[in-house]
């Protein structure tokens, strides 16, 4: 048990041991591609050694860095902070240090925000970056930046340009008051209208065979039609072919073929017939259907009709419960 704290101890020590020696990989990087004059990839070199191993020299380093790149305002933010540190350490470094800044601060441009009186500082940033503050002039890079604000009606938009050595000054016309949100819920939506189902109709089991009956009905009218044309089709062919045109002059297969004919036509008029009736009786039962209610369920009701034909004749059948 009193070797978990060594252990402990010999972890840390290897994974600062890590940190430093990735930070001083950066930190060369940074200085090979600051030689280069490839500022932006130099600058963020320095910036992951900072992370990983804080140091006075690295923070010169980042602050020469972006004085080089011309970004005035980035590179006195880190003079400063290396003067700060110097000063706290009581490194010999920090009267060099206190001039560099002395020297930078008048080539660093500043933008004054003025704002109305009683005015809410909040939501204003410059290039993205909130300003927490207006009392003081923010310090900046040369170059244009865009400043945006909120205003009663929404956020605006301005772009403020500055120069190297300039103070510029923008107005903002911030809100002077909070705007009120409505925070309450709006009320529920009224519940949907409750479904009242339709009485169930007692007729529907008679419509249902009805229908069925009626729609057999002229299926089997067009049976029948179908039977006819064929049959005298058969009729007169069998009259051509083996009776010289004359029906009483048929040879046995004529005689064969006209009486099948003849057959078949009989047929076809029985199930003329009984289309008919079927129809007929489909009309019939639908008027009949009740008005009242039902003695049964209409999913109860059950029908079923099937037209019948055979050589012998040809007819419905049907069958069922009402």
């Amino acid at each position: 048990m009193k070797l978990l704290p060594l252990a402990l101890v010999l972890v840390t020590s290897t994974a600062l041991a890590g940190d430093k020696e990735k930070a001083d990989s950066l930190f060369k990087h940074g200085k090979k591609l600051m030689e280069e004059k490839k500022y932006s990839e130099a600058c963020e070199a320095f910036e992951q050694s900072m992370k990983l191993d804080p140091g006075i020299g690295t923070e010169l380093n980042i602050a020469r860095c972006y004085e080089e790149w011309g970004k005035l305002g980035r590179a006195l933010r880190s003079y400063q902070a290396a003067e700060k540190m110097a000063k706290d350490a009581h490194d010999s470094r920090a009267d060099k240090i206190e001039g560099l800044v002395t020297e930078l601060d008048p080539q660093v441009p500043r933008l004054t925000i003025h704002v109305p009186k009683d005015a809410i500082i909040k939501g204003i940033t410059i290039d993205g970056a909130a300003v927490d503050s207006v009392a003081d002039p923010v310090v900046l890079d040369p170059g244009p930046h865009t400043v945006v604000y909120p205003t009663a009606a929404g956020t605006k938009t301005k772009i403020v340009p500055v120069e190297r050595g300039s103070s510029s000054e923008v107005t903002l016309d911030l809100p002077t008051k909070a705007v009120h949100v409505d925070t309450t819920p709006p009320p529920p939506p009224p519940p949907p209208p409750k479904h009242v189902a339709a009485a169930p109709d007692p007729g529907h089991g008679y419509k249902l065979a009805a229908y069925g009956i009626g729609g057999a009905g002229v299926v089997a009218i067009g049976v029948s039609s179908y039977l006819t044309l064929t049959a005298r089709s058969k009729y007169n062919d069998a009259l051509e072919a083996h009776c010289g045109g004359m029906t009483n002059g048929c040879d046995d297969i004529g005689l064969k073929d006209t009486h099948d004919a003849r057959h078949q036509a009989n047929v076809a008029t029985i199930v003329f017939s009984a289309g008919l009736a079927a129809v007929g009786g489909g009309v019939v039962l639908y008027l009949l259907a009740p008005k009242g209610a039902p003695a049964e369920k209409p999913e109860d009701a059950a029908l079923y009709v099937v037209p019948s034909v055979s050589a012998d004749g040809a007819g419905l059948v049907v069958g069922g419960r009402l």
